[in-house]
């Protein structure tokens, strides 16, 4: 699909605006709230953080900071950027793989920050008290989904294993991936495997898939409708 602009402050805050006035004024301010899915939140960090503190003020919406999270797919220099504004919002990691080769190869924002760079941004981001990171692992079928994997994935936590999150959530397949989901067996089973060595692990059920809405879903229609028209336009 390709990025066509950055979101304005008005427009993040908006979008909370109308989330609110839907759940009434008792549960509008009982919001959890994630910024992440189509597009990386931190390549937009200025705008995000306005509306972070309108969203925060006591002048603004009031929301606590512990009730926002911002997911990230590891882009470090974002990652030190928040870590020293105020308000600091609580931060989710999507790691998806367990060598470099492999993330790489799904995830290029690996060939700039490694695992090894992502792993010291966060020692260095120094969780303050009540604070939780929570960590998203994309489960692909024959990708990273062995025993080896979870090995290694616990020894990268280290001492994050325990007390922080980690979301274990089966691929969405869809007609343009050639990656597959693992069955339930391979899902309970690497979960098993990580709460052997220590790790605070949650197997995440997407919703949408009906609609082929849910996570890495959302384009798959209109992209593949652009290259079958491109096809015919072209005359092939």
């Amino acid at each position: 699909m390709g990025i066509l602009r950055n979101l304005q402050p008005g427009e993040i805050l908006g979008q909370v605006l109308a989330l609110m006035a839907e759940l009434g004024p008792q549960r509008g301010h009982e919001l959890t709230l994630v910024f992440m899915g189509m597009g990386e939140p931190l390549h937009n960090l200025e705008h995000l953080h306005r509306a972070l503190r309108l969203m925060c003020h006591p002048a603004g919406l009031g929301l606590g900071k512990g009730r926002i999270t911002v997911s990230t797919s590891g882009l470090v220099s974002g990652i030190e950027k928040l870590s020293r504004l105020e308000p600091r919002p609580l931060l989710a990691l999507s790691l998806n793989a367990t060598t470099d080769e492999a993330r790489s190869r799904t995830m290029p924002v690996n060939r700039l920050w490694n695992l090894a760079r992502l792993r010291k941004a966060l020692d260095d981001w120094g969780p303050r008290r009540g604070e939780k990171f929570c960590f998203e692992y994309v489960l692909i079928a024959g990708e990273n989904d062995t025993e080896a994997d979870a090995e290694r994935l616990a020894d990268w936590l280290g001492d994050l294993r325990r007390g922080h999150n980690l979301n274990l959530i089966p691929m969405n397949e869809h007609a343009a991936s050639a990656f597959r989901e693992p069955g339930e067996d391979r899902v309970q089973q690497f979960a098993e495997w990580l709460k052997a060595r220590g790790c605070f692990v949650t197997v995440r059920r997407s919703r949408g898939r009906d609609v082929q809405g849910a996570c890495g879903q959302l384009v798959k229609e209109a992209s593949t409708q652009r290259r079958e028209d491109a096809k015919v336009m072209d005359g092939h």
